[in-house]
């Protein structure tokens, strides 16, 4: 469940992140999206956007408010760069799809060969770290048309990636396979260069 809570009670941690989050909008011209604070949890999500009827959310973990400001800038940033650039959406759709192939050639595969390649269904653990891999290509576009909000609001996207994640080491090789976010040296580098 999310934990929405009015204005006149909110910590001021979510405050400060609501108006960042206004700053950054208003900067590149979007309306400013509603802003959720998810609720604790053993494994945090990313941050994330959407829209449904019109209405544009932003959702971002628990930890958020009380994080650094440029990792607060960062991920805001990412967040309405799905509104900023089509290429986050179009990415989404096409991982969908890649993911709906991939899953009817093994199903074929699996039902035409699973008699003379008994070991076939191993293939599917295959399956989690394409999928990890589609989420964090479609959040480097959404990163890469967050530097474009991010350099309108003012703040050079470089310095922001490198106060952000510069003291973040990256995570071992198996793990950052497995992530769905690219890795903190990563970032610094698409930033740095000012690819997606």
């Amino acid at each position: 469940m999310l934990q929405g809570m009015s204005t006149h009670e909110e910590p001021a941690e979510t405050a400060l992140v609501r108006d960042r989050l206004r700053m950054l909008a208003e900067a590149s011209g979007l309306p400013v999206p509603r802003l959720v604070v998810d609720q604790p949890r053993s494994q945090e999500r990313p941050p994330r956007s959407w829209e449904r009827d019109g209405e544009r959310t932003v959702l971002v973990p628990w930890s958020l408010p009380t994080a650094s400001p440029a990792l607060q800038f960062w991920h805001l940033a990412a967040c309405l760069g799905r509104w900023v650039s089509p290429e986050p959406a179009r990415r989404r759709r096409l991982s969908g799809v890649l993911l709906v192939v991939l899953f009817v050639v093994y199903v074929v595969l699996l039902f035409a060969l699973a008699s003379t390649v008994p070991w076939l269904w191993i293939t599917v653990l295959l399956a989690y770290p394409l999928g990890s891999w589609t989420v964090r290509w479609e959040r480097q576009a959404m990163e890469a048309a967050g530097r474009t909000v991010l350099a309108a609001a003012g703040h050079p996207p470089v310095e922001v990636a490198r106060a952000a994640f510069g003291d973040e080491p990256d995570p071992p090789f198996l793990k950052a396979l497995l992530a769905s976010e690219p890795t903190p040296s990563r970032r610094i580098r698409a930033a740095e260069l000012g690819t997606g």
